[in-house]
């Protein structure tokens, strides 16, 4: 096949959540992933994640459901920010402490003058 003929296929990042819940209720139906794989052009990976996690939350299957892994991601991502702003501190105060007060230069004038 030389590189012309080729065609690019464009994978998107994410499906919209519509179009997951349409492809979930067919896989819990008991679509066959290949079948659907072809018809929506979804990668069949995809769809054996997708079809794994429906049985987790219709509780047919044990591991932890959408709601409670959206809840830790997020909880994950608060904290790492946290962590982020923790070590930006620590940096901050190890910096002031390592300061030393240095006595001005030169003539200084007092108020009295």
């Amino acid at each position: 096949m030389r590189q012309s003929d080729r065609q690019e296929v464009t994978v998107p990042n994410s499906y919209s959540p519509s179009v997951r819940r349409q492809v979930c209720v067919r896989l819990r139906r008991g679509d066959a992933v290949a079948e659907l794989a072809a018809e929506t052009g979804i990668s069949p990976a995809t769809l054996f994640r997708w079809k794994a996690q429906t049985l987790v939350d219709a509780g047919v299957r044990d591991g932890t459901p959408s709601v409670e892994a959206d809840e830790l991601a997020a909880a994950r991502t608060r904290i790492a920010q946290l962590e982020a702003e923790l070590a930006l501190t620590r940096d901050a105060c190890a910096l002031f402490d390592e300061q030393q007060v240095v006595a001005p230069q030169g003539n200084v004038r007092s108020s009295k003058d």
